[in-house]
C-alpha cells in the first residue's frame, strides 16, 4: 500500500513530534507499505525562539522512505511581520490561522505539480501543527483517496492554546469540525484525549475515532548503557525534555528541600536534566541550595538522550499541574521513550490522566504532583531501598513501534478495502 504522510516536522529538525513521525514511517514501512513523507524544508523553517538541528537522526529514517522537503512560505518577510501584531493577524486571518498554514499553501502548489491520483492509496496527516489536517483534507478531495487524521494534542480543546480573539477561536473550531466530518478515520494518542475531543461530536463522527499511542524503537537503545561512572555510588535520576509553559521543576526542588528533614539529598542522589529550562528555574536550583544535587546538561542529540536513559538508575517524569479539576489528557512522547529503556520511572503527575494511567499499567511509580511530602517520601524510600519500582516488560511491549503501527496498518487496510 502507498501511504502519503503529512508530517511537517522531520529530521533534521529536533522536536518530539519529529521522532514520533519517524517511528510511524519506520513501522509502516516495515509492515510492507511504501511511505512518502511531506515535510518542511529546514532552511525555510521559522520558529519563535531557538531550535535545534540534529543531523544524527537522519540515519534513523529508513532508506526506502521517500521524503519531499517543501520550501515554506512561513519564512517570507510578509508572513513574519504579519504574525507579530494582533491587528494584522485578524486582518489576514485566512492566511495566518491556524499556525503554519502558510506551509500548506506551498505544499499544495508542489502536490499540484508533481502528484498524480495513483500516487497514494491512503493519506495520513499528523499534527502538530493542526494545519497538516487541512492539507490532508485538500488532498482527499483532490486525489479522492481515504484520509486518516492523527492528533497528538487536542485542537480547540487544548487548554494551553492561546487564541487572540473569539473570532480566531471560531475559525479554528469550524476548521476542526470540517476535518472531523470528512476524515475517514481519526486517531488520538490517548483515550483521554479521544474522550475530551470527541464527546462534543455526534455518534456518526465519534465512531470513527481510535487510539494510536506514541511508541519506541528497541534497536535505538542497543549498546548505549553504562557509559558513565556514578559519583560516590549515588543514585542517578535522569529527566529529559524541555520545561516550558506550566511544566516546571519546582515540585522536585521543593520535595528535595523537604527531604532534608530526613536525609541529605546530596549524599544519595544525582539528578541530571537534559533539555531547556527557564532562567528563573535555574535560579531556583541555587535558591533551594541544590546545585550539588541537580546537574543541567542542556539539549543533546536524540540518540544521546536515549543513552542517558539507559545509563540512569531511575527516570523522572514531571507533568504540568492541573489548572482546574479533572484529568491530564496528555501522553508525553518522552514517557514512551522512557518505557523503551525498561528503566524504572517515577512520575510526578496529576493522579488522574494519561501519564498516571500508563505509569501504573506498566508497573512504574506515580506521585501526586501537588503533594510535596509524598514526593519526598518516595525519594526517601528510593534512597533507603524501601521503594522498588519494577517495570512490567509485557505491558511495555504494547508500545513497541511494530505493535503500535500494526494496528494502524490493519486499520488502513480496512479503510482502503
Amino acid at each position: 500500500m502507498k501511504i502519503l504522510m503529512i508530517a511537517y516536522t522531520f529530521p533534521p529538525l529536533l522536536f518530539p513530534a519529529t521522532m514520533c513521525y519517524v517511528k510511524l514511517a519506520k513501522g509502516l514501512q516495515e509492515h510492507g507499505h511504501q511511505v512518502t513523507v511531506l515535510a518542511v524544508d529546514p532552511d525555510t523553517f521559522d520558529y519563535p525562539g531557538r531550535w535545534k538541528r540534529d543531523d544524527t537522526i537522519g540515519s534513523l529514517v529508513p532508506p526506502d522512505v521517500v521524503v519531499h522537503f517543501i520550501r515554506s512560505w512561513e519564512s517570507n518577510p510578509f508572513f513574519r511581520l504579519a504574525k507579530r501584531f494582533r491587528l494584522s493577524r485578524e486582518l489576514f486571518l485566512p492566511v495566518l490561522e491556524p499556525k503554519k498554514i502558510e506551509w500548506t499553501f506551498a505544499a499544495r502548489s508542489q502536490v499540484r505539480r508533481h502528484t498524480q491520483p495513483d500516487d497514494a492509496d491512503v493519506i495520513l496527516s499528523c499534527s502538530q501543527p493542526h494545519c497538516n489536517h487541512l492539507l490532508g483534507q485538500y488532498l482527499k478531495r483532490k486525489l479522492n483517496k481515504p484520509w486518516i487524521a492523527y492528533f497528538s494534542d487536542p485542537w480547540t480543546d487544548n487548554v494551553y492554546a492561546d487564541y487572540t480573539s473569539p473570532r480566531v477561536f471560531r475559525r479554528h473550531l469550524a476548521l476542526e469540525e470540517g476535518v472531523m466530518a470528512e476524515a475517514d478515520a481519526i486517531y488520538f494518542t490517548s483515550p483521554e484525549i479521544r474522550h475530551l475531543v470527541m464527546d462534543k461530536y455526534p455518534q456518526s463522527i465519534r465512531q470513527k475515532a481510535g487510539v494510536l499511542p506514541h511508541s519506541f524503537v528497541p534497536q535505538w537503545y542497543q549498546g548505549r548503557e553504562g557509559r558513565e561512572l556514578r559519583a560516590g555510588g549515588k543514585i542517578r535520576i535522569v529527566q529529559t525534555g524541555h520545561f516550558y509553559g506550566p511544566r516546571t521543576p519546582l515540585p522536585l526542588l521543593e520535595a528535595l528541600a523537604f527531604l532534608r528533614n530526613d536525609l541529605n539529598p546530596a549524599d544519595c542522589f544525582e539528578f541530571v536534566f537534559y533539555g531547556g529550562m527557564l532562567e528563573a528555574h535555574r535560579r531556583s536550583i541555587e535558591t533551594f541550595g541544590l546545585a550539588d544535587v541537580v546537574r543541567l546538561q542542556g539539549t543533546v542529540p536524540y540518540l544521546e538522550s536515549l543513552g542517558a536513559m539507559k545509563d540512569a538508575d531511575y527516570l523522572l517524569l514531571i507533568d504540568a499541574p492541573l489548572s482546574s479539576p479533572g484529568e491530564s489528557v496528555y501522553l508525553p512522547s518522552k514517557l514512551v521513550d522512557y518505557l523503551g529503556s525498561h528503566k524504572p520511572i517515577v512520575g510526578m503527575t496529576p493522579l488522574q490522566g494519561a501519564s498516571a494511567r500508563v505509569l501504573r499499567e506498566t508497573g512504574n511509580r506515580v506521585c501526586d504532583i501537588a503533594d510535596i511530602p509524598a514526593i519526598a517520601d518516595t525519594l526517601a524510600g528510593i534512597a533507603k531501598g524501601n521503594v522498588n519500582v519494577r517495570p512490567d516488560p509485557q505491558k511495555i511491549d504494547a508500545y513497541d513501534y511494530l505493535a503500535v503501527t500494526k494496528g494502524l496498518s490493519d486499520a488502513m487496510g480496512g479503510i482502503v478495502a
